[in-house]
This record gives structure tokens, C-alpha cells and sequence, in this order.
């Protein structure tokens, strides 16, 4: 009984740190909001998406260098707090897994997050579903207004945020995962010549090395 009743408030406490995840990514990371979150809105829509606007990825990141790839795990128990007063009400077992697993989603953001944009071959890289995922993120940097799932896509579904990749699209993913960073090293256009030539209807773009973006001090 205890065992199901786990399994039971570890599957509620995913599925609501899917929605929890969508909504702050939505609505305080790229949009404007309370003054409060200013810096949040800037670090992410601003430098992170700004840096990441033309690559997907690049080399791995130097000491004290994140591009504001990475979430405080230290602050996910905190962070959980408001959701996990009103679960304790109904079970302090529900209220301390969702605590556990708000961390436990800040700690797997950041080990795919960094994957995604400073790719250093690592195990996971490898699995189907960090492909996936991989592939998930990289249509949110063209689409900044869907995917907004990073760790587990249920919200953006139910929500309809998705985003469907274009011919164009799966080509240059291929391209990008086949070879990360290519894009950086003016990797040559042929295959997406071949696409122009085989789907006339596709307007594919030249891509260029991104220019360099401050920081922004947060």
C-alpha cells in the first residue's frame, strides 16, 4: 500500500512540475512581468535565447560560465515551498516527494540543458530520449513561443504548445545533432541546396555564425 501510495504522489508531482516548469518558462522567463523577475525575463529571453539565436550549441563551458544554462538546485526546496504547504494539508508524504522532486527536475535540467547547448559527449547523450528532448529544445529556440518543456514535454501537449518541425527544420536538426556546433564552423549549404531543389515550397534561410551577446549581470 505505501509502495503504490509513493509511486501514486511521485506521478502527480511530475506531472505538476511539467506544468509548474511550462508556466514560469511561459510566463516570468519570456515575458515581461513583475519587476521582481526582471532579471529572470532578461538572463533567459535576452542573453540566454539571444546567444543561442543562430547556434544551437558550441564548446563546453569554462569554469564560472553557464550562458544561463543552469538552474540553483540548492533553491528547488525553497522553490517548492508554496506547492508543498497546501500538499502537506492533504499528506506530508505528498509534500515531502514533491519536494524531492522539484530538486531532483532542477538537478536533471541542468545536466540535459548543458548537454543541449555545450554538448561534451556525455552517457545520457546517447539514450533515444535525450535525442528527443535534444531535438525537443532545439525547435524552442526557433519557436520561442512553444516547447516550452525541457525535462518532461506533458504540459506543452496538453496546453498546445508544441511545435511541428518543418522539412527544412529536421534537416538542419540532423546537421546539428549529427555534428554539434557545425553551424558555427560555416558548415557547406549543399544539403539545404538539395532541399530547395526537392521541395521548392520550403524557404530555407542561410545560416551565419552568430556575433557575440554580453552578458547580462544579474
Amino acid at each position: 500500500m505505501i509502495v503504490l501510495e509513493i509511486v501514486g504522489w511521485f506521478t502527480f508531482s511530475i506531472i505538476l512540475m511539467s506544468f509548474i516548469e511550462h508556466q514560469v518558462h511561459s510566463r516570468l522567463m519570456h515575458r515581461p512581468s513583475l519587476p521582481r523577475f526582471k532579471k529572470t525575463f532578461e538572463a533567459h529571453a535576452v542573453f540566454h535565447h539571444m546567444h543561442y539565436l543562430k547556434i544551437f550549441s558550441d564548446e563546453p563551458v569554462p569554469d564560472g560560465e553557464d550562458r544561463e544554462i543552469r538552474l540553483t538546485v540548492r533553491k528547488a526546496p525553497i522553490k517548492a515551498l508554496p506547492f508543498a504547504i497546501p500538499l502537506a494539508l492533504i499528506s506530508w508524504k505528498g509534500a515531502l516527494i514533491f519536494v524531492c522532486t522539484a530538486t531532483l527536475h532542477h538537478w536533471i535540467w541542468n545536466k540535459l540543458h548543458l548537454e543541449m547547448h555545450k554538448p561534451e559527449g556525455r552517457g545520457f547523450s546517447h539514450w533515444p530520449v535525450y535525442k528527443y528532448l535534444a531535438r525537443y529544445h532545439w525547435l524552442h529556440h526557433r519557436y520561442p513561443n512553444k516547447n516550452f518543456n525541457v525535462v518532461f514535454p506533458f504540459a506543452d501537449f496538453i496546453l498546445g504548445t508544441t511545435a511541428t518541425a518543418t522539412a527544412e527544420d529536421r534537416l538542419r536538426m540532423d546537421r546539428e545533432f549529427a555534428h554539434p556546433g557545425a553551424r558555427v564552423d560555416g558548415e557547406p549549404e549543399m544539403q539545404l541546396e538539395q532541399l530547395k531543389a526537392s521541395e521548392p515550397g520550403v524557404a530555407v534561410q542561410s545560416v551565419e555564425p552568430a556575433e557575440p551577446v554580453a552578458q547580462v549581470k544579474i
